[in-house]
């Protein structure tokens, strides 16, 4: 506390723009912020800071100050600004991002530091989802409020997400009526559209959405695809005490895969397959309880359901692959002491497949798994240390994935295991963080654990892939300015001892004629150093970005560590934010150096190059000066019309042109710019 009264009477003069602002500067004023540019004399200024764990106290599931160089936040503004219109590509420039782009049943990949199978994993407003990628690229970003990327494989308290990484998808929320319509139209009669809406007061809000999306493709290419969103949210301040907050996220639509293009194997070029339909629904409930001024627990409860139908026109089959999840997840912190908060909870999720998923379609898969964390964090002056631990245990009431040997053919008569632990799985991190200044501040975050493969993934034998163990390291260092400019440099490392990694291999299900990608184990290893920096304003109208990772892989090969050319060397991404009266451009660059793989293509043809690319993409506009304003656009994907692969046989489709229209208004009719 300080208390400035020495003088008996000073003035204090303070311009008001936004108290979200003050509050997340950790200060509060005792005095009336209703300033409005009024000169006020008074005798005593009290500045309270707000205590350093409050703001954990409200965020149970966030993760301590250790990690802050390797997280990403990619706000609303941000997505509008690029243009975005789904999840993946909001997180097209965040550092060390890669994208894989294919038509397969996973149409979009997306991963950070080499980070794969498992890929990063995904949270909606903090609640973890167990089976999320076949989603993010049917995933309205006009529904995004935030985008929270964990780019270090060490996020333990947001479920499992464990040490594969997480983005965390933060929805829309409002503090006043707003409501806003998009549309746009492209190439290739590409049609988006969507409205929104919501509104809030001191004790509720609420929001909704509804979208929808259709593309023909290219001719030939059997891509097309359409889909209906419907977005709602609500927040309710019930007591000063207890806060719930609850969402829920309803897809349906139809999706061909397109055609892959050589050098794919052959069996890709003649696939004809799709979804119709596709529905998916995805719901939680969130209750934040301050049962005091040091505790908060925290309950999250989560329903999914996923209901694919996949089809196949050359085999004439079609196949389910429903599947649904629910699950409950508690965290309970308290401050021990004004140095010391510990944080500690327990997750119970049930996950069931009735007519079985990938491997095991006609198997059911029945699986519970118990979770346990412990973390606790100490200040010491400038200096933080956390420490953390997650014991896993999954059991298996039903699931046919297991004793099966020789050929693929022995996958019929298989016996499902039934009433079966799983031995458990741990994992710890430790880590620091020092506030050299108030705007220079060192980090570093190691964690240790295991990996489970995911439910479908077998061995060139049939046989499910070992656990993988992996060690991950980061120090990073974060540099503001004053002037909201911010600049991070990391060096990382990652040591995977049996990664779970694709073979080259695949295996056609005899009884749904879908072809499966087999898998193995062997040891990795990658270190690297990433860069990422955001400039100030300048001149009152423009802004650029800049980051850069630079990576080096290794993989265990015929009892050697060799060099793996499987993720890029290098990953660049940036741009310019431009706005100035009324009009606004948008210019936006990705490099990625030139990695390989032998996915999706013959023994014979061995690993292809991919990437090795350097595209352009625009978004600009002009906003009207009317009481309503209108802003008219138009979008460049791929300027330079650049072929480029990040999948073998599924290259780029090229440049693509699109224009449209947005509109946001408020009850009171004030001017607000759809750019703000």
């Amino acid at each position: 506390m300080s208390d400035i009264s020495k003088p008996k009477s000073k003035i204090f003069s303070y311009i008001y723009h936004n108290v979200k602002a003050l509050i997340a500067s950790g200060i509060i004023l005792l005095f009336p912020v209703n300033l409005a540019g009024q000169v006020i004399d008074i005798d005593t200024v009290r500045i309270i800071p707000q205590p350093w764990y409050i703001e954990i106290l409200e965020k149970p599931s966030g993760e301590p100050q250790s990690l802050a160089p390797a997280i990403n936040i990619i706000t609303e503004t941000k997505i509008a600004k690029q243009g975005a219109n789904t999840l993946i590509e909001a997180m097209n420039y965040i550092p060390g991002g890669l994208t894989e782009t294919r038509g397969r049943q996973v149409k979009q990949f997306f991963s950070v530091r080499g980070q794969k199978y498992p890929y990063p994993d995904y949270a909606i407003n903090g609640v973890w989802q167990k089976e999320f990628e076949e989603l993010p690229y049917f995933f309205q970003a006009s529904d995004i409020e935030e985008l929270e990327i964990i780019r270090s494989s060490a996020a333990l308290l947001t479920g499992l997400s464990g040490l594969s990484g997480l983005i965390n998808v933060k929805t829309r929320e409002y503090d006043n009526f707003e409501g806003r319509i998009q549309t746009e139209y492209g190439t290739w009669n590409t049609l988006h559209t969507h409205v929104s809406a919501g509104d809030g007061a001191e004790h509720f809000s609420y929001a909704a959405g509804a979208g929808f999306d259709r593309t023909d493709g290219p001719a030939g290419k059997h891509a097309y695809e359409q889909m209906a969103t419907i977005y709602g949210r609500f927040n309710w301040m019930l007591t000063n005490k207890l806060t719930l907050n609850s969402s829920i996220y309803y897809l349906d639509g139809e999706r061909e895969m397109r055609l892959a293009e050589p050098p794919a194997d052959t069996r890709y070029i003649d696939m004809i397959q799709g979804f119709d339909p596709y529905r998916a629904v995805l719901s939680n409930i969130r209750a934040l309880y301050r049962s005091g001024e040091k505790a908060s627990s925290e309950i999250q409860l989560s329903f999914a359901h996923r209901n694919p139908l996949f089809y196949d026109e050359v085999k004439e089959t079609t196949s389910g692959e429903k599947d649904y999840e629910f699950g409950v997840n508690y965290l309970q912190s308290i401050a021990l002491a004004s140095s010391n908060i510990l944080r500690f909870g327990g997750l119970y999720s049930r996950w069931i497949a009735p007519n079985g998923k990938r491997f095991y379609t006609g198997k059911r898969c029945d699986i519970e798994t118990y979770s346990a964390v412990i973390t606790d964090e100490h200040r010491t002056g400038s200096l933080t240390l956390d420490a953390g631990f997650r014991w896993t245990k999954t059991y298996l009431r039903e699931y046919g994935a297991f004793n099966i040997e020789g050929e693929g053919a022995q996958f019929k008569t298989v016996t499902p295991i039934a009433d079966e632990w799983e031995p458990a799985i741990v994992q710890g991190t430790l880590g620091a963080a020092w506030d050299i200044s108030g705007k220079l501040s060192l980090h570093f975050n190691s964690a240790a654990g295991q990996l489970k493969p995911r439910q479908g993934t077998l061995t060139e034998t049939m046989t499910v892939p070992l656990n993988e163990t992996r060690f991950k390291f980061d120090l990073g260092l974060v540099k503001r300015s004053s002037w909201d400019g911010k600049f991070t440099t990391t060096l990382f490392s990652v040591i995977q001892k049996n990664a779970i990694v694709l073979s080259g291999s695949t295996y056609l299900d005899p009884e749904t004629n879908i072809r499966r990608e087999l898998y193995l184990n062997r040891d990795q290893k990658q270190w690297g150093l990433e860069f990422d920096f955001t400039a100030p304003e300048f001149y009152n109208f423009i802004r650029p970005f800049f980051n850069f990772t630079a990576m080096r892989s290794k993989m265990e090969k015929d009892g050697a560590m060799v060099t793996n050319r499987e993720n890029p060397l290098f990953i660049a991404g940036g741009g310019l934010y431009m706005e100035k009266r009324g009009f606004d451009l948008n210019v936006f660059f990705k490099y990625v150096s030139e990695f390989e793989n032998d996915r999706f293509v013959s023994a014979e043809a061995g690993p292809q190059p991919l990437g090795d690319f350097l595209s352009f993409d625009l978004n600009g506009g002009y906003t009207t000066k009317w009481k309503m304003p209108v802003r008219f656009f138009a979008k460049v994907r791929n300027l330079t019309n650049l072929k480029y692969s990040t999948v073998n046989g599924y290259p780029d489709f090229g440049r693509l042109l699109y224009a449209g229209i947005e509109v946001r208004f408020r009850a009171d009719n004030t001017n607000l710019s759809p750019r703000e």
